[in-house]
C-alpha cells in the first residue's frame, strides 16, 4: 500500500486550500513545502494528484495489514464494523509509517459516538491487539476536535505524537531482538503452554519494573527488550509480540490496578485451545525478590480480576476464561 499526500511539518495543523476537481482526480495547489508528515486518506475517491503524489482510498485502507503481522492477531479488530476498523487500519498504517497528522473523511464515523470518543474507542482496542501503537496514543496524541473542509467535502484531523528517527530504531531493534528470543525457544517446549511458560519467564526475569522517570515518548517494547527496565505497559507489549510471533494468540487489556488504584495493562492468551490471563510485571516484580515468576501466570478471568478492574471497553469483550494455571488453583 503507497503512502498519501503528505504536507507540513512536524505537529502544527495544517489546513488544506481549496482544490480544482477533474473527474475523480483532486488536482491540489502547488505548496511549497518539502518536509512532510501528515497523510491524507479521501474516502471512495480515486486518488489526487500533486507533485507526484496519490491518496488512500477506503478499500486500500480497509484491505492494509500490518508490517508487523507476525506479532498481533486482531482480536479486538474482529469485533469491530466497518467504519470502525477503517479508523483503526488508518491509524495503524500512520503509526507504522511515522505519521503524525492524518485526515479522515468525517463520513467514517457512524455518529454512534462523539467523534473523539470513537477515535479513543478505536486506538485504544489497537493499541491493545498490537505491540508497536502506543498504549498512550490517546492521552499523548491531539485528538482535536478540528473538521476541515477540502474539495467540497469534510475531513477530520488527528495529530498523533511525533515519531522520530531515534524512535523507529529502537522500535526495529526491539522487533529483531523479538525474534531472537522467539527463535531461542528450546525444542522440549512443543507445546503452547510450554512455549508460553518458557516466553514469559524470560519476560519477568530480565527486566526490572521502574516508573521513576519514565518518559511516555519511550518505545515500551525497546524499553523491555533492549534496555532490561519498563512499566506495565512494556511487559504486556512484549508478551503480545513474544507470544504471537511463537504461534500463541494473544491480546492485552487495559484497566485499572485494584491495590493501587492507578492504570494498569494485563495480557490474555489462547493455549492449547483454552483462554488465560497473565501479568509479566506483576510477576517480574516477585521475581525481583527472588520467587519464581508464576503467581499470574495463567489465571482465569475471575483471578485476574481479583487484583484487576477491566475497563467497561474491555470487561464485555475480553475472553471469559474458566480455567486457571496457578499452582493453589482447584
Amino acid at each position: 500500500m503507497g503512502k498519501g499526500k503528505v504536507i507540513g511539518t512536524v505537529a502544527a495543523a495544517v489546513v488544506i486550500p481549496a482544490a480544482a476537481v477533474v473527474g475523480a482526480i483532486y488536482i491540489l495547489p502547488l505548496l511549497n513545502i518539502t518536509s512532510s508528515n501528515t497523510l491524507y486518506y479521501f474516502g471512495n475517491d480515486a486518488s489526487v494528484a500533486a507533485d507526484g503524489t496519490i491518496s488512500l482510498g477506503k478499500e486500500e485502507v480497509l484491505g492494509y495489514s500490518s508490517k508487523y503481522s507476525d506479532t498481533m492477531t486482531g482480536y479486538f479488530k474482529a469485533q469491530l464494523n466497518e467504519n470502525e476498523t477503517y479508523i483503526y487500519n488508518a491509524v495503524m498504517y500512520a503509526s507504522e509509517n511515522g505519521y503524525s497528522d492524518i485526515f479522515l473523511p468525517e463520513d467514517v464515523f457512524d455518529g454512534g459516538y462523539d467523534r473523539l470518543q470513537e477515535l479513543e474507542y478505536v486506538i485504544t482496542f489497537l493499541s491493545c491487539d498490537s505491540p508497536f501503537v502506543a498504549h498512550n496514543y490517546t492521552t499523548n496524541s491531539k485528538l482535536t476536535g478540528n473538521v476541515e473542509q477540502f474539495a467540497g467535502k469534510s475531513y477530520h484531523h488527528i495529530q498523533l505524537e511525533t515519531l522520530g528517527e531515534e524512535y523507529t530504531s529502537r522500535r526495529e531493534a526491539a522487533y529483531e531482538k523479538a525474534k531472537s528470543v522467539v527463535a531461542s525457544i528450546p525444542q522440549e517446549c512443543n507445546t503452547d503452554r510450554k512455549k508460553a511458560q518458557y516466553l514469559y519467564n524470560y519476560v519477568a526475569e530480565n527486566s526490572v519494573y521502574v516508573t521513576d522517570g519514565y518518559s511516555t515518548r519511550n518505545v515500551p517494547i525497546a524499553d523491555l527488550l533492549i534496555d532490561g527496565k519498563a512499566i506495565c505497559d512494556g511487559y504486556a507489549d512484549t508478551v503480545t509480540m513474544l507470544f504471537n510471533m511463537a504461534g500463541i494468540e494473544t491480546a492485552s487489556a487495559n484497566g485499572i490496578n485494584n491495590s493501587k488504584n492507578e492504570g494498569h495493562t494485563v495480557n490474555f492468551a489462547k493455549l492449547d485451545g483454552e483462554y488465560y490471563y497473565f501479568d509479566a510485571s506483576a510477576d517480574s516484580i516477585i521475581n525481583e525478590k527472588g520467587f519464581k515468576p508464576a503467581f499470574y501466570f495463567g489465571m482465569s478471568w475471575a483471578e485476574a480480576s481479583d487484583s484487576f478492574t477491566f475497563a467497561d471497553e474491555f470487561a464485555n469483550r475480553c475472553p471469559k476464561a474458566e480455567k486457571s494455571l496457578l499452582p493453589d488453583s482447584t
